[in-house]
C-alpha cells in the first residue's frame, strides 16, 4: 500500500534512492510533509487516531520502497502529541533521536483554522515545521527550527531543546500567538 493509497490519493513523485536522501530525512521532510500540507485536517485526524500506527507503517513502507532502504526506526518509535497553539489544532510528531545533521527530532503541522470554523470541503491553510539536529564545531548539542511549504524551506536559526513544549512555544512565537 503506497503513502497516498491509505486515503485514496495519488502522490507526486516522492524522493528516490537516486536523490541521495536518507530514508529518515525523506520521511520527515518529504513524505509526511506532502500528505500534511495536501490534506491538513485528514493528516491531523489520522495521526491523532488509534490508526496512526497503521498510517505511519504505510508511510515508512512507501519511503523504503522509494529510497531503496528502510528508515532507522519503525512506527512503534513514533509518538504524536496533539496540542493547541492559540486557537489552532496542531500535531507534533516525535521521532527517535536523529543520528545525522538536518534530520528531524520532531515535526509539527498547524492547521490555521479554529476548530468551530471548519466547513466540510473548504480548503484549510496549514504550516509545517521541523526541529532538526544542527551542527556545532565544538560538538555541543544544537537544533535548528525550520518551516517547509510545498516547495521551499525556511531556516529560522537556532531552535529550542528537542522537547515538545519548547518546540510548540517556538512555533507559537513564529505565528505570533
Amino acid at each position: 500500500m503506497g503513502l497516498f493509497s491509505f486515503l485514496g490519493r495519488k502522490s507526486k513523485a516522492p524522493p528516490s534512492a537516486d536523490d541521495g536522501l536518507s530514508p529518515d530525512y525523506a520521511f520527515a521532510h518529504y513524505a509526511l510533509r506532502m500528505f500534511a500540507l495536501a490534506q491538513p485536517l485528514e493528516f491531523l485526524a489520522i495521526v491523532m487516531s488509534p490508526d496512526s500506527k497503521l498510517f505511519f507503517e504505510d508511510v515508512l513502507d512507501n519511503v523504503a520502497e522509494n529510497c531503496g532502504r528502510k528508515t532507522s526506526f519503525d512506527a512503534d518509535a513514533i509518538r504524536v502529541q496533539p496540542v493547541r497553539i492559540g486557537d489552532y489544532s496542531c500535531a507534533v510528531v516525535e521521532l527517535p533521536d536523529p543520528h545525522e545533521i538536518a534530520h528531524a527530532h520532531m515535526v509539527a503541522l498547524v492547521a490555521l483554522i479554529d476548530t468551530p470554523d471548519i466547513r466540510e470541503g473548504e480548503p484549510v491553510d496549514a504550516r509545517y515545521f521541523t526541529l532538526e539536529k544542527g551542527f556545532q564545531l565544538d560538538n555541543t548539542p544544537r537544533t535548528v527550527l525550520c518551516e517547509w511549504d510545498t516547495s521551499s524551506h525556511s531556516n529560522y536559526g537556532d531552535g529550542p531543546r528537542p522537547n515538545v513544549e519548547e518546540f510548540v512555544q517556538a512555533i507559537g512565537q513564529l505565528l505570533k500567538i
